[in-house]
């Protein structure tokens, strides 16, 4: 039995572990706190810093092959496990380019994949000056600064509209044009060693202002078919660009493979710019749990294991929805109110992912639906959200 070890502990872990029961495969997961949606349903559960070198060469000793669930992974420790020879997938590499974003542009810039113009901010002292320069060497305002690491404690993205705009980001960053487009897109691709790859149907994202994260995912988008099939060519383009990246860096082709989330823009002209790239499966995939003859985290595990591709076929519309309460939800663990009403209607499931702790827009589980048509699965997923409702509830006060 192929023993995987997974760094991070959160839903995608814990989603990865649910498909690789059905091959009965040892999962063991590194985790910064317990417990934690992951950790409850893994093999063994280590609790340690993801970003230490130490905790991470340390989980890797009993497992065969070790992936990330986050790109908050030690790469300095990975990049030492290559060396002793044990699998890392994705590589590296790999890692090293995509969580740094404006390293990560940077490579789509240099690989000629096409993507929004940027311009690395000199330093969080120079403020808005630097913005503005910037701005004007991109074309003036409005234009979007973003993070070069994805901390949300210190802000991921944000738009600036015009000179000494404010919420600025107090955080390295840099900033890329304003991209005026008409839908967010993503395609999710699968790669095997060796280069063997299929990709998902390309969906269309909807976004959350308030929280800043993707709040439902239709499959498929609603765009043409040239549309789609040029969505699909680039990301595939920009997964193997990035590949071919990692290995000539120095790391090996054996972790040039994984399941990739390659988001995109379709600007109102029509052209297909890609966003960023995620090196892990992603909500935008969590679709194909349902919809799909193989979901992206059956991929994940099968790729971990050593085994074939599986068919990435949409077997039916559907549309993916996140569960989370909004800005005043209390405290306390979350208390689920309406689950047998939302899944009395037909072609919903719903994923749960245990997590303890309420926060504003925190994301605690998801639900999709299926429909005939696109326009059914989005009724129908919104007709179920209509019925749930996440507020906190207190333990009992011990006497």
């Amino acid at each position: 039995m192929r023993r995987i070890g997974i760094i991070g502990g959160g839903q995608l872990a814990r989603m990865a572990i649910e498909e690789a029961r059905k091959y009965l495969a040892h999962v063991e997961v590194l985790t910064p706190e317990y417990p934690s949606p992951a950790s409850e349903i893994a093999d063994a559960a280590h609790v340690g810093p993801l970003d230490d070198y130490e905790s991470v060469l340390e989980f890797a000793e009993e497992v065969d092959v070790v992936s990330c669930e986050t790109e908050g992974a030690s790469v300095e420790a990975l990049r030492e496990l290559e060396r002793r020879g044990k699998t890392i997938l994705p590589s590296a590499g790999i890692l090293a380019i995509v969580k740094d974003k404006f390293a990560q542009k940077s490579f789509l810039v240099s690989a000629g994949i096409p993507t929004a113009r940027c311009l690395l901010l000199r330093s969080e002292e120079e403020g808005s000056a630097s913005v503005e320069a910037a701005a004007e060497s991109l074309g003036g305002f409005p234009v979007v600064q973003k993070a070069r690491s994805d901390d949300r404690r210190k802000g991921g993205m944000t738009v600036l509209r015009g000179p000494g705009s404010a919420g600025l980001i107090a955080a390295p960053s840099f900033v890329e044009e304003f991209v005026d487009f008409e839908r967010e897109l993503a395609v999710v691709v699968a790669r095997a060693p060796g280069g063997a790859t299929v990709a998902y149907p390309c969906v269309e994202m909807v976004f959350d202002a308030r929280a800043g994260k993707c709040d439902s995912v239709l499959a498929p988008a609603r765009i043409s078919a040239a549309q789609c099939e040029e969505a699909e060519n680039v990301s595939l383009a920009a997964v193997r660009s990035l590949c071919e990246a990692a290995e000539k860096a120095g790391s090996p082709a054996t972790g040039s493979a994984g399941v990739f989330a390659v988001e995109l823009f379709l600007t109102r002209t029509g052209e297909v710019l890609v966003n960023e790239i995620a090196p892990r499966p992603s909500y935008s995939g969590y679709f194909s749990i349902e919809a799909c003859v193989t979901s992206q985290f059956d991929q994940y595990i099968r790729l971990l294991m050593g085994m074939p591709l599986g068919s990435p076929r949409l077997l039916s519309p559907a549309m993916t929805v996140k569960l989370s309460c909004g800005p005043d939800c209390g405290e306390g663990e979350p208390e689920y109110i309406g689950l047998e009403r939302a899944l009395a209607v037909p072609g919903v499931s719903i994923h749960l992912y245990g997590k303890r702790e309420l926060r504003p827009f925190r994301r605690l589980g998801h639900l999709t639906a299926l429909g005939s048509t696109a326009d059914e699965a989005i009724a129908r997923a919104e007709a179920a959200r209509s019925c749930l409702r996440i507020v906190g509830r207190r333990p009992p006060a011990r006497r």
